[in-house]
């Protein structure tokens, strides 16, 4: 129980929590490379500590085994820069105003508990490979993050996905395809 190492522990503020378990490797640290046993597979194992601060130079070393693996070619056109979604709490007021008046989407708070503007999910939801999904625009831009755990934001979010992709609602996911949540409109329930 929390209490006994921490005093005071605020329980009614807490969102979620979270537990985990990382596999050990008893051999090797950080195993990466080709299975011996199976053509093709990379293994990535055996990464513990500092395997977040090493997680950069494990994803170049693992795409150069795929490249190899495959022996692929950088595409001629392939654009190495990938731009984060701007986030208007960086901007001075001045900025904040301007951006505001030239895209008035980025004065329509969307989740509240995280202030997302309307703005922040269209850009996650219109860059390359974007987000086709409630947890896919919550990555993008923690809205669904805060104290409702996407209670209020996430109909906002279906009707904007629903309008931008665009796509049914009832095919929009928590998480892609499988995870969709709505069934129909309560006009067609009540008709069947």
């Amino acid at each position: 129980v929390s209490s006994h190492s921490v005093k005071n522990v605020p329980l009614r503020q807490v969102i979620t929590s979270f537990a985990g378990l990382r596999a050990h490797e008893d051999g090797d640290d950080f195993v990466i490379g080709e299975s011996a046993d199976v053509k093709g597979l990379i293994n990535a194992a055996g990464i513990e500590s500092p395997g977040l601060s090493s997680a950069p130079a494990i994803g170049v070393t693992v795409a150069e085994l795929v490249r190899d693996l495959l022996n692929a070619e950088e595409k001629s056109d392939f654009n190495p820069v990938r731009h984060g979604i701007l986030d208007p709490d960086t901007l001075s007021l001045e900025e904040r105003n301007q951006l505001i008046k030239e895209n008035p989407a980025y004065g329509n708070i969307i989740c509240r508990c995280e202030m997302i503007t309307e703005g922040e999910i269209l850009d996650a939801i219109h860059r390359p490979l974007g987000a086709r999904s409630l947890d896919g625009v919550k990555r993008r831009t923690r809205a669904g993050m805060g104290r409702c755990q996407s209670g209020f934001c996430s109909p906002k979010v279906m009707e904007i996905l629903e309008r931008e992709v665009p796509m049914p609602v009832d095919k929009i996911g928590k998480n892609g395809v499988g995870s969709e949540f709505i069934v129909g409109e309560n006009k067609e329930l009540e008709d069947e």
